[in-house]
């Protein structure tokens, strides 16, 4: 058997290079014989004919419904007309894929990308936003695009990093690489015959999308339980911030992303930009890189943004876990845990942590709850039987000002603490996450 761990199914609107019979004058019912002429004159425009020249205009530069894909006027085996069920065709063959692989590999999760889909193919595959271009302008809509597919219910979504058609730039495609590490689908991808465009090509883009994937990796942990919340609530995973502070205020934000509730990424989406103005809804936001803190108040905040640097906050009020990021997710899997709890202004924060084997149907789980109050951490699983092998190892406190001693469950621990400006971490911990416990730090 082949090692088949996925499938990506492309052009399945479906797509077609030519009209109708390709240019070959043949009879709609016969199949053109290749090659296949797509850049024959376009056929006579039926306008009478509503199901390839509808009563409404497209806007785009397409004469009739069949142009560039199948046949609106075929008729299927079953003597439904294209015209019809059209839309379905990509949520079917995502439908048919998922039942091969379900079959080939049992009680295995299929990954399959598919660029068609249809109301209810999140639940079957991933998607990315198809054919875009290398430009500034489609690097922006990329999140509005991001965000609508997480709303459509497909979370695991995302754009073509560096643009599809077109040379892509230096510049670009850096800006490009940092947003695109934080796309619940993260890949690089251009046409043929186009120039190369793999960060290593340029040494700040190399630079740039290893300080972005970082990020991303330590968040592996927090990224998963997100998909989980998908599972179970349909919340998205990349989300507006309209979606966590409902204010015509953020209605209108596509500038700024936000990955679960906790994460805020701020991308560079111009043209020989240095900074960056990101605005903060009211409360505390923690820079992930030094752990300052801003004190939101519904305005903007000028950031410096260097070109190989993207600007990240944790919320106030958020515990974060993350782990020690690798090449790979198999490998962050195995690392412990550091739990990153970045208290609101009022000194209390709130998280959880979702953990399965990553692999299979019938897999056990647990979810993990933790919560931050008066300088006690607790630690409460809240469902599921999965024995969690990781361990809680550190913690990053940030608003929290001066630590010297730890005790777990009433008994002092032996541990390193480091206080900054910024934070307190503290190493050489041993938390079970499979029981209760209650962390004080003094």
């Amino acid at each position: 058997m082949l090692p088949i761990d996925g499938m990506w199914i492309d052009m399945n609107e479906p797509a077609s290079f030519c009209t109708g019979s390709c240019g070959s004058n043949r009879p709609m019912n016969e199949e053109p014989t290749p090659p296949w002429l797509s850049t024959a004159p376009h056929r006579f425009i039926n306008k009478t004919n509503r199901m390839l020249v509808p009563p409404y205009a497209i806007n785009n530069h397409e004469l009739e419904l069949s142009d560039k894909t199948v046949e609106t006027t075929a008729i299927h085996a079953t003597g439904v007309t294209e015209y019809h069920v059209h839309n379905l065709y990509g949520h079917m063959e995502s439908r048919a894929t998922r039942d091969f692989l379900l079959a080939y590999r049992r009680n295995q999760r299929p990954f399959i990308l598919s660029r068609s889909t249809f109301a209810g193919s999140g639940a079957l595959v991933s998607h990315w936003t198809g054919d875009n271009m290398a430009s500034w302008a489609d690097l922006h809509v990329s999140i509005a695009s991001v965000f609508d597919f997480g709303i459509f219910g497909i979370p695991m979504v995302g754009a073509d990093i560096c643009g599809f058609y077109g040379n892509t730039t230096e510049e670009l495609c850096a800006r490009w690489m940092e947003l695109g590490a934080f796309y619940p689908f993260s890949r690089s991808h251009n046409a043929k015959g186009l120039a190369p465009q793999e960060p290593y090509r340029w040494a700040s883009v190399a630079k740039a999308t290893r300080r972005a994937l970082r990020v991303r990796y330590a968040l592996l942990a927090y990224m998963y339980s997100a998909y989980q919340d998908s599972v179970e609530h349909g919340w998205p995973v990349a989300r507006p911030l309209v979606f966590e502070f409902p204010s015509s205020q953020f209605a209108s934000n596509d500038k700024q992303m936000l990955i679960g509730s906790s994460i805020l990424v701020s991308p560079v989406l111009t043209q020989g930009a240095r900074s960056v103005d990101a605005v903060f809804p009211t409360g505390r936001w923690y820079d992930w890189y030094t752990h300052a803190h801003i004190n939101g108040h519904n305005a903007n905040v000028t950031l410096d943004a260097p070109l190989e640097h993207i600007n990240v906050h944790i919320r106030g009020g958020s515990i974060v876990p993350t782990q020690r990021p690798e090449m790979t997710t198999r490998q962050v899997r195995q690392n412990d845990y550091e739990l990153v709890v970045a208290t609101s202004a009022n000194g209390t924060a709130t998280g959880q942590l979702y953990v399965d084997d990553g692999e299979s149907f019938d897999t056990q789980h647990k979810w993990i709850d933790f919560s931050y109050d008066a300088r006690v951490l607790y630690v409460a699983p809240r469902s599921g039987t999965m024995h969690v092998e990781r361990a809680v190892t550190s913690l990053v406190l940030l608003g929290v000002v001066g630590a010297h001693t730890v005790s777990v469950n009433g008994v002092r621990v032996d541990c390193s603490t480091v206080v900054t400006p910024n934070s307190v971490v503290v190493t050489g911990l041993n938390i079970d996450l499979n029981t209760k416990s209650r962390i004080v730090v003094s």
